[in-house]
């Protein structure tokens, strides 16, 4: 899922599943020439299985999962290329490295090698003057204090205070290994605080609007609600048990630990082509932010090669089902840690594979993963009003391919956010050559 404020993810297909390497395997370790009489039924079972990428699900049935993985892609069949021809002309899209850091994607810390960094414009802080006083929890870590006259700090309560008559008072600091820090909510906007260990010290529900602000057919500025046709300000329609926030905060972020940065391949390929994949990320709110909880990864076909859920680190406050699609029940299924995702998508995906996406920033945030060499169809589709603001995927597929995605009401779907998000970008580049083809010729006319 994306973030709420910006943008609207997609549908449909998705499976779940686990990878596992066929490398190293002895019975496909037979010579390409031997005859296929020489080779056991299981070895010939093995050669038909590596002739094409994996596909990997745990959740579906194999003839589900056989249906969706060979339905090529409309724009990929209309292209008719190479895959080398198609992974140079998809490499004119790429964002820069200085876009990359503007627009918040992970990237690797100059003082602190191997270390994450994230960038976030910084946001407008409002003032709430009807917001309630806070009031800590723990009460005993905030004990006041006293200065005394030589400017050292005593408990108030202590019997060997030299000067009773004290007027100053501040605050007891709180110990090092439990700090409290503000965060913002990412659906009511208002202020709350949360310990360094994950403890909730503002205990209120969060009442907030799930739908997007949309301007009036008229114009003007007074917008409403999608989900409610509320106006601007009014109070929330949705109740939350807590507030949640998205894991980042306004400025910069890190240095991170945990991220894993994509390694340039040994080899470079026979073909020349490192790969074009797409992917698609599903998110839950934690007391840590947003964390993976599903993931989708398509080729440049449209075939799935990578599926599973995932299970967060952190304390799950709210599973964010409604544009997740991801339920508790889900992740008490057959499910996967983080390291272990990193360590497949290692497998595959070298540092010059182009992966596509909407919004991708968020998706490499939740899969601690820096990667360099994107797509990106938020940015490669602008919005009219410019940055910030970024126009759905929903609105996108509608209004370009023609095909209405996210209509489930119980969530979006990973694998068909994917497939969206690829078809999107083969939509550009056929439109694209195209256009060039036709100058070229326009211009051949002229001159003859």
């Amino acid at each position: 899922m994306k973030f709420m404020s910006l943008m609207i993810t997609d549908d449909p297909g998705g499976l779940s599943g686990n990878s596992s390497g066929s490398e190293g395997n002895k019975e496909n370790s037979s010579p390409r020439g031997g005859s296929a009489a020489t080779l056991s039924r299981r070895q010939k079972k093995n050669r038909v299985r590596n002739s094409s990428p994996p596909t990997t699900s745990t959740n579906l049935s194999k003839r589900k999962l056989k249906k969706q993985c060979h339905n090529v892609l409309r724009q990929y069949a209309k292209l008719d290329l190479n895959d080398w021809d198609l992974y140079e002309l998809i490499a004119n899209y790429m964002l820069r490295p200085e876009d990359l850091f503007l627009r918040g994607f992970p990237v690797e810390s100059k003082l602190y090698p191997g270390r994450a960094m994230i960038f976030r414009t910084l946001a407008r802080q409002s003032f709430d003057v009807n917001a309630k006083e806070f009031v800590p929890k723990d009460e005993s870590v905030y004990a006041c204090m006293l200065v005394n006259g030589s400017g050292v700090c005593v408990d108030q309560f202590d019997k060997t205070t030299p000067d009773v008559n004290c007027p100053v008072v501040i605050l007891k600091r709180p110990e090092p290994e439990v700090t409290s820090e503000e965060k913002k909510c990412v659906r009511c906007q208002k202020c709350f605080f949360i310990t360094s260990t994950g403890e909730y010290l503002t205990q209120e529900h969060c009442m907030y609007h799930w739908g997007k602000l949309m301007r009036p057919p008229s114009g003007g500025e007074d917008g409403f609600y999608t989900c409610c046709k509320a106006k601007k300000f009014t109070k929330g329609c949705t109740t939350a048990k807590l507030h949640v926030w998205s894991g980042v905060d306004p400025g910069k972020n890190g240095p991170f630990d945990g991220y894993v940065r994509t390694r340039p391949r040994k080899t470079a390929p026979v073909d020349g082509n490192y790969g074009v994949y797409a992917l698609d990320c599903e998110m839950c709110y934690t007391t840590a932010g947003l964390e993976l909880t599903k993931i989708s990864v398509v080729a440049h076909d449209g075939r799935l090669v990578y599926d599973t859920y995932v299970r967060p680190e952190s304390l799950i406050i709210d599973y964010n089902t409604r544009f997740s699609g991801v339920t508790a029940k889900d992740l008490n299924k057959r499910t996967k840690l983080l390291k272990d995702v990193q360590n497949d998508l290692m497998g595959f995906i070298s540092a010059d594979t182009i992966l596509i996406g909407h919004g991708l920033e968020n998706d490499l945030r939740a899969l601690r993963m820096i990667h360099t060499t994107v797509v990106d169809t938020s940015i490669m589709f602008p919005h009219v009003m410019g940055p910030p603001y970024r126009r759905s995927l929903k609105s996108l597929v509608y209004q370009i391919l023609k095909r209405d995605i996210q209509r489930d009401a119980g969530g979006h779907n990973s694998y068909e956010d994917a497939c969206s998000c690829l078809e999107l970008v083969l939509w550009k580049v056929r439109k694209d050559r195209q256009f060039r083809e036709e100058l070229l010729l326009s211009a051949s006319t002229k001159q003859q």
